[in-house]
């Protein structure tokens, strides 16, 4: 996405990106990695595309995706197995945002667990712009996230994002989580970690 901007109006701003979890089993074994290992984490056509957002928004966006957690009181016991899908809310439907840092505080109402969440170490400016890559699934309102569908659409391709992430795979030629895995987020209850 930064390289797509690059040279453009927005190529100053920071990009986020919105993953979705498509898959509880897909895994990337250790060994050989094959194309079809590298397809299964991303099995939707969808595309990529970058839509402009304040931190308000993303504050907004995350909200609504943290719906997904059964609402869990402090001192309840948390079982992993029956924690989400709350309402009925399929996994595709769960979003994380990579490039912030918060917390989702279960023990409270959905519209109201976003908490601690900050941008580079200091607390996400509402009024401050972010690129969000995102998939085109969200990018046209699926899932009904907010402010996306509307957001100004800066960039958009045609190749499928499976094949962006075999190609990423083949050039790279070793998997290594460290290289690209983080935690950005955490489940807590009254501020205290679940896990």
């Amino acid at each position: 996405m930064k390289a797509a901007l690059a040279g453009g109006a927005y190529a100053a701003l920071p990009v986020l990106s919105q993953a979705s979890c498509f898959s509880r089993t897909a895994v990337i074994p250790a060994g050989q990695v094959t194309i079809k290992d590298a397809a299964g984490l991303y099995p939707f056509e969808n595309t990529l595309e970058a839509r402009l957002l304040t931190g308000a928004q993303l504050k907004d966006y995350l909200e609504f995706s943290a719906r997904y957690y059964v609402q869990t009181p402090a001192g309840a016991p948390v079982d992993p197995a029956k924690l989400t899908n709350a309402d009925s809310t399929p996994d595709y439907n769960y979003d994380a945002v990579s490039g912030l840092v918060y917390d989702i505080d279960i023990a409270k109402p959905a519209g109201s667990r976003i908490a601690n969440l900050t941008f580079q170490g200091k607390p996400l400016d509402p009024a401050a712009q972010f690129v969000l890559a995102v998939n085109n699934y969200r990018a046209n309102g699926g899932g009904n996230f907010p402010h996306v569908a509307g957001a100004k659409a800066l960039w958009s391709n045609s190749e499928e994002i499976r094949n962006t992430i075999i190609g990423w795979v083949k050039a790279k030629g070793v998997v290594d989580p460290a290289a690209f895995a983080s935690v950005d987020w955490k489940l807590v209850r009254d501020g205290v970690a679940v896990f």
